[in-house]
């Protein structure tokens, strides 16, 4: 029995080092914004250059959802701890179907952010500008 009680012990801390190392990426970064994009020649798809405002942690992974016409992108950190780059990225690509007319990034609890929209008439994309905060 008392052999057994420093494995017990040595599994109950190597799960909880596991789980710091593992849950921070599963958090969303909402303060993710675009530094550039660029159009695939098809139209197919864009691809965005992102940054964060935040001194700590990186970007890790993007999902997007289409909602009608419109793309919702959440961002999440990184794996390993606060400020690791464990698989840190910031140019991800996003799939393009026909109708869809704009681009937003997630701000968590506020409304998502309009940060590339299409031109109707030149089927062009363009960024918007940010308004100053």
């Amino acid at each position: 029995m008392k052999k057994f009680i420093p494995l017990l012990l040595a599994f109950f801390i190597g799960a909880a080092l596991g789980a710091l190392f593992v849950t921070p990426g599963f958090q969303k970064r909402t303060d993710v914004y675009l530094q550039k994009f660029s159009v695939s020649e098809d139209g197919s798809a864009v691809t965005v250059q992102t940054f964060t405002t935040g001194s700590m942690g990186y970007i890790r992974a993007m999902e997007a959802k289409q909602i009608g016409d419109e793309i919702h992108c959440s961002f999440y950190r990184c794996l390993g701890g606060l400020n690791s780059s464990l698989g840190a990225e910031n140019t991800f690509e996003i799939p393009l179907d026909h109708p869809t007319q704009r681009i937003y990034f997630d701000r968590g609890t506020s409304f998502d952010q309009l940060v590339l929209e299409r031109d109707a008439g030149a089927g062009e994309w363009a960024p918007v500008p940010r308004l100053p905060q």
